[in-house]
């Protein structure tokens, strides 16, 4: 079986985590594509197996593309329709991180009929919807589904005890837009940091709150007919009161250049983390009322390089994915539907399983 060539456009922490992935596994042939000398020559310092290039203008990146497999876009969200505008040009599969916007599905539209088009690859979205399906269809009669996601420092030291653990600008969006909710079988939009709640996962205390974007399209759910959806954020105990009293008592959710600049000069930048996956459904078997929660936990990989765990797992379950294509364990063409993957499976890979704690 012949290698897979990836190009990955981005060397960013995802680009990176997702060719250091890749470049240890002889199934894949890699190009790391960015427009800045400065961000390769970190690849190169991590010796990293992968051909680097560069490049100057969205005109020229089907010509990159030219004689490779998959394009994977691990770029800002701003740059996403670039890279798959490239990709359905030059006949590519496609893999990106983030919920694609109509622009984005409008273009990979025609790519579909010829090529696999993965979109929202990483954690949330991503896994954790992988995991929410494979709880569904195991349970029948379930009416409530409640989705939580936490990356938090595995040792906290400040009042928010958190971090600078992934993107701050995306943190941000997190807890000032609405969240995408269902209720009572119909789709509505919740207010962010609201139905604070209280956990106790392996005895360690958190607390959880609605935050928006965890699930990129909760049409993934309709075929299981829930009568609520929630997603939430798991932090540590006490966080919900002090982002409450910068975003609304110093009144800094009208001032994001201000509130971006306290937090990325405040927060530490966090490579040991933990990350949490937690879903519970809910409904009635035989009249009683019935509840399962799966909660899985992940640590950094040291061995893999300097990525905190949920880079890993996010750049883990894309190279999972990529690594089923190859081996013609996913179809190749069409949108491809990887909540519905076998979550088991999908855990046991090894770009997942050593990062999973037991």
């Amino acid at each position: 079986m012949t290698r897979l060539k990836v190009s990955i456009f981005g060397a960013g922490k995802i680009g990176t985590a997702l060719a250091a992935n890749l470049s240890e596994n002889a199934d894949f042939s890699l190009e790391i594509i960015d427009r800045s000398e400065e961000a390769l020559d970190h690849l190169r310092a991590m010796q990293i197996d992968a051909t680097l290039r560069t490049f100057r203008h969205p005109e020229d990146l089907p010509a990159l593309l030219s004689g490779q497999d998959v394009a994977v876009a691990a770029v800002p969200q701003t740059a996403v329709s670039e890279i798959a505008r490239a990709a359905a040009r030059a006949n590519v599969h496609y893999l990106d991180f983030s919920c694609s916007g109509t622009q984005t599905l409008e273009i990979l539209a025609e790519l579909s009929g010829q090529r696999a088009v993965f979109t929202g690859c990483g954690v949330s979205p991503g896994m954790i919807g992988n995991i929410a399906c494979g709880l569904l269809e195991e349970n029948f009669g379930v009416t409530d589904l409640t989705i939580r996601v936490g990356a938090v420092p595995r040792f906290p030291t400040n009042r928010l005890g958190y971090g600078q653990i992934w993107n701050i600008d995306g943190l941000i969006d997190e807890y000032t837009r609405p969240s995408a909710a269902i209720r009572d079988g119909r789709p509505v939009m919740l207010a962010p940091l609201e139905e604070h709640g209280k956990l106790s996962i392996d005895g360690v205390n958190y607390e959880e709150f609605i935050t928006s974007g965890g699930v990129g399209d909760l049409a993934i759910f309709s075929e299981f007919a829930l009568k609520n959806i929630t997603f939430k954020t798991i932090r540590y105990p006490g966080h919900l009161d002090y982002m409450r009293f910068l975003l609304d008592d110093l009144s800094l959710r009208g001032r994001r250049d201000m509130l971006r600049s306290v937090l990325c000069n405040g927060l530490p930048i966090i490579e040991e983390d933990v990350l949490l996956l937690m879903v519970t459904a809910r409904g009635t078997r035989s009249r009683l009322p019935t509840e399962k929660t799966l909660c899985y936990r992940f640590s950094p990989d040291q061995q893999k390089g300097p990525f905190n765990a949920l880079t890993s797992v996010a750049t883990g379950y894309a190279a999972t994915l990529l690594s089923l294509l190859r081996q013609g364990g996913i179809n190749p063409k069409g949108f491809i539907a990887h909540h519905r993957l076998n979550t088991e499976e999908i855990l046991s890979s090894p770009f997942l399983k050593p990062l999973r704690d037991r």
